[in-house]
């Protein structure tokens, strides 16, 4: 495996739309990299340029939020102290000092620190709501219309996952019983026309209607996690984007299993996933595209 495709949940055995989550040692909660100045630079301007896009919070989430600040700023400082300094008046990296005391709600403050978007779940009336987020680099979707919605609103549209669904119980079993000292990660993907981190809807509806090459396209991987709160109880679920260049695939005969591979599961999504992700008419030619010789 290349450095570029450090995730490809493509190539597994388990079939499209799964929960698939596994359990991960809290130290390696957050995943940084080189690119952490680029993900930083691109969120400070999505916050002057798109705030309430980006960030939606209820008052009664503060102190969730405040939790998820200390938390993280402990484990960024405990664990990657290569990258993350405390300073006076808050933290220093990647060339920034970012203030821990400031008059931000602690959540953007939270995500001004790390690559990862971040979600706070709270239990509401029975449901697990989405409270709080910082959201910078959505996958086609919005946070202000999920914003305040329980999972089974936030997940309406999501194939196999709507209220009801078996999917939909088993993940609010998984929520109930998620401890703080045991993380879980899972992966997702798809297949977007840019490597562009800002993804809302409209901006896939403005794709669509582009000429279609699959050689420009990319592999767009989430790397979610999901993290107990010990004193609020609430969760911090949190989105690491990667952006693996399609062609890569193509121009490297080593990674010859994984085009292969990748093909064989776009081949097993339905019409309703592909609906979903916005590839009912893309599916077929990448499915050629990455089936071709070299």
């Amino acid at each position: 495996m290349t450095e570029a495709f450090r995730y490809t949940p493509y190539a597994s055995a388990l079939k499209p739309f799964a929960i698939g989550l596994s359990a991960i040692d809290p130290a390696d909660w957050i995943e940084p990299d080189d690119d952490l100045p680029a993900y930083l630079d691109e969120k400070e301007r999505l916050l002057a340029e798109h705030r309430e896009d980006v960030f939606q919070a209820d008052d009664a989430s503060r102190a969730a939020q405040a939790e998820c600040l200390a938390l993280l700023t402990d484990h960024l400082l405990t664990r990657h102290d290569d990258r993350w300094v405390k300073t006076k008046a808050g933290v220093s990296v990647a060339g920034r000092d970012v203030p821990l005391r400031s008059d931000d709600p602690p959540l953007i403050t939270a995500g001004r620190l790390v690559q990862d978007d971040l979600v706070i779940l709270e239990k509401r009336n029975g449901a697990w709501t989405l409270t709080a987020g910082f959201v910078a680099f959505p996958s086609a979707w919005s946070l202000k219309e999920k914003a305040g919605l329980p999972m089974e609103g936030v997940h309406a549209h999501v194939p196999d996952y709507a209220g009801g669904t078996r999917n939909a119980m088993m993940l609010s079993r998984i929520f109930d019983n998620l401890q703080p000292d045991l993380p879980a990660m899972r992966l997702n993907w798809s297949i977007y026309p840019s490597g562009d981190l800002f993804w809302p809807p409209e901006k896939g509806a403005r794709a669509e209607r582009n000429t279609f090459t699959p050689a420009i396209n990319f592999i767009r991987v989430e790397r979610q996690t999901l993290r107990r709160l010990p004193e609020t109880g609430a969760i911090v679920f949190t989105i690491r984007i990667y952006n693996d260049p399609i062609s890569r695939l193509k121009s490297d005969p080593a990674l010859a299993t994984l085009s292969r591979a990748l093909a064989d599961k776009l081949g097993e999504f339905t019409q309703e996933q592909l609906a979903y992700k916005g590839m009912i008419g893309r599916r077929d030619a990448i499915i050629e595209y990455l089936r071709q010789d070299n």
